[in-house]
């Protein structure tokens, strides 16, 4: 704003020293810079121009800068802000437009005690502000994580597998004891027990036995491990362990258990995978503890919307 505020003084200047001098174009002919111009600049009010200028602040901060205004010397982020922007607006968005599931379970930690059952005698837990669509006919038994986490008993059928869909992949089991998830579109299968088929579309990627999982990475590729039963949907015991798992993914596990509070990763963040075990009735010491642990901070806007970035 000074550097513009410079310009238009020595416009101004130019401008008064010229005026009435006549211009000749390349034909020869002349005219009148003083009646071409649509306000003549000797007329302008630049001292009143100036002091609303420093009124707000524009001119180098200070006392007078009104909430909210940026310092002169504060550097601008426009990328980060549009970016920020896009992503509130899309929230709100998809929020508003998502289909209601069939079964939904409360956000609250009483929700991982409470055993679904379901008609053909299977049985659903399911994590905190988990979202289920259930459609179950003659062929199949099908299950779809809108959003959330579930471990399930699955009732022996040979003739009608069970398929639960998550992301981009697809669970399917005759008989058997596993888990799987889809937080922040990170589609996660964990088997406890029996052997279960993990699918995209026709295609069969793996099949997992008891102690085995199957994940997406950040980048959509597919990822294999081994891991201990006993971890195994830890969340049925009061606890989120987290190895190497996306920021993301765990703040979107952690949200449903904090009113009014949703948690968007800054665009420009590089990607952060956080190790640990947090206490399930404990939500915001969670959140705290991993800020603290990857240096990172969070900045309230409105709508009950927190930024999370680097520090």
């Amino acid at each position: 704003a000074r550097q513009t505020w410079r310009s238009m003084e020595i416009v101004a200047a130019n401008a008064q020293s010229h005026a009435g001098r006549l211009a000749v174009d390349r034909n020869g002919s002349s005219h009148n810079v003083s009646k071409d111009m649509p306000r003549a600049l000797d007329q302008t009010d630049l001292d009143g121009i100036r002091d609303d200028l420093e009124r707000l602040g524009a001119l180098g901060g200070g006392p007078g800068r009104l909430p909210g205004m940026r310092p002169v010397n504060r550097k601008f982020r426009p990328v980060l802000a549009v970016a920020t922007l896009m992503v509130i607006v899309a929230l709100f968005f998809f929020g508003a437009v998502r289909p209601d599931p069939d079964l939904m379970a409360e956000k609250s930690a009483n929700a991982i005690s409470q055993i679904h059952d379901l008609p053909d005698g299977s049985q659903i837990w399911m994590e905190p502000g988990t979202r289920l669509n259930i459609d179950f006919t003659p062929e199949f038994r099908d299950i779809t994580v809108l959003q959330g986490g579930i471990y399930i008993k699955v009732a022996k059928d040979a003739s009608r597998p069970l398929r639960v869909g998550v992301g981009d992949l697809v669970a399917r089991a005759v008989g058997t004891e596993f888990a799987a998830s889809n937080w922040a579109g990170h589609p996660r299968v964990e088997v406890r027990e029996g052997v279960v088929d993990v699918l995209s579309g026709d295609l069969r990627l793996a099949q997992l036995s008891a102690g085995h999982a199957a994940w997406q990475g950040t980048q959509g590729d597919m990822r294999y491990g081994a891991y201990s039963i006993d971890r195994l949907a830890a969340w049925r015991n009061g606890r989120w362990i987290a190895e190497d798992m996306p920021l993301e993914e765990l703040l979107a596990k952690i949200t449903p258990l904090i009113a009014d509070e949703t948690y968007v990763l800054d665009p420009l963040l590089d990607d952060v995978y956080v190790t640990g075990s947090f206490d399930l009735n404990k939500p915001q010491s969670a959140i705290a503890a991993v800020l603290g642990a990857y240096a990172l901070k969070k900045q309230s806007f409105p709508g009950g919307f927190e930024i999370i970035s680097k520090k």
